[in-house]
C-alpha cells in the first residue's frame, strides 16, 4: 500500500474523533478495513521477499506504559486491538505502579497497531466522559470509589467492543483473499510466537483486567467500542481520562 493510503488511514481516524458518532462509526470501520488490507498485502510482499532471500521486515517490540486509575483498562484496550488485528501479539509486565504492554510483531504491523491504539484511547476518553455525563445520576447512590469502578467498567467494555469490531473487519478482508494469503498470515503469526518463546523463555502474554463494574456500564462501553462512538476532541488534544 502506498504512503498516501497510510495517510488516508490516519486522516480517517483523526476525523472520526471530531464528528458525530454515526459518521465516526463509518469512518473508523473504513479505516480498519483499509488497515487490514494494508497489513495483509504487506505480509504477502514480505513473505515473497524472504523466500527470494531479499531484505524483509524484522520482528520488533514496542512498549507502552500505563499508570493511574484507568491504567489497566487502557492496557486492556491495547491488548484487544492487537488481538483483533491478529498480526500482533502482546506481553505484559508491571513495575512501580505501571502496567507495561509490549506489542510484538513485524515492523509495519506494530506501527499500524500503535496508530489504531492511539486513536481508540482518545475515543475511549471522549466516550466515557459523554456516557458519565448522561448517566451519572443513575450511580449517585454509590460511593466515589464504586462510581470510579463503573467508569472503569465502561472503558473496559469499550476495549472489548473495539477489539471485537477490528477482529470482524479483519475476518471479512481475509475471507475476500485467497487461501494462500491465509497461510502466509499463519506462518507470520508462528514466527512471532517463536520469537516470543525465544525472547522470554515462556514469558507471560498480555491479559485483560476485569474492572468488576456493573453489567450495564460494561455493556454500554462495549457498544460504544463497537460503534467507535466519539466526541468533539481531536487526537492532538491530549490523552487520558479524568472524572
Amino acid at each position: 500500500m502506498s504512503e498516501s493510503k497510510i495517510d488516508l488511514i490516519a486522516k480517517l481516524l483523526a476525523k472520526a474523533e471530531s464528528t458525530t458518532p454515526e459518521e465516526a462509526e463509518a469512518l473508523t470501520e473504513h479505516a480498519e478495513r483499509l488497515m487490514a488490507k494494508y497489513l495483509i498485502d504487506q505480509a504477502v510482499i514480505d513473505a515473497r521477499r524472504a523466500k527470494e532471500g531479499k531484505t524483509h521486515e524484522k520482528i520488533v517490540e514496542k512498549r507502552r506504559d500505563y499508570k493511574g486509575n484507568f491504567a489497566g483498562e487502557m492496557f486492556n484496550l491495547g491488548r484487544m486491538v492487537a488481538w483483533g488485528m491478529g498480526t500482533v501479539k502482546t506481553m505484559q509486565s508491571t513495575s512501580k505502579g505501571f502496567f507495561h504492554l509490549y506489542l510484538v510483531g513485524f515492523e509495519s504491523d506494530v506501527a499500524q497497531a500503535e496508530v489504531l491504539i492511539d486513536s481508540l484511547e482518545v475515543q475511549a476518553m471522549v466516550a466515557v466522559r459523554a456516557w458519565w455525563k448522561e448517566n451519572k445520576a443513575d450511580y449517585s447512590h454509590l460511593s466515589g470509589y464504586n462510581q470510579e469502578k463503573e467508569r472503569r467498567g465502561f472503558v473496559h467494555g469499550f476495549g472489548e467492543g473495539a477489539g471485537t469490531r477490528i477482529f470482524r473487519n479483519r475476518k471479512v478482508i481475509v475471507e475476500e483473499v485467497s487461501t494462500g494469503t491465509e497461510l502466509v498470515l499463519v506462518d507470520r503469526s508462528k514466527q512471532i510466537t517463536d520469537y516470543i518463546t525465544d525472547r522470554t523463555a515462556g514469558g507471560k502474554r498480555g491479559r485483560s483486567r476485569n474492572a468488576a463494574a456493573g453489567a450495564a456500564a460494561t455493556a454500554d462501553g462495549y457498544r460504544a467500542g463497537q460503534n467507535a462512538n466519539t466526541g468533539e476532541r481531536g487526537i492532538s488534544q491530549g490523552r487520558g481520562i479524568t472524572a
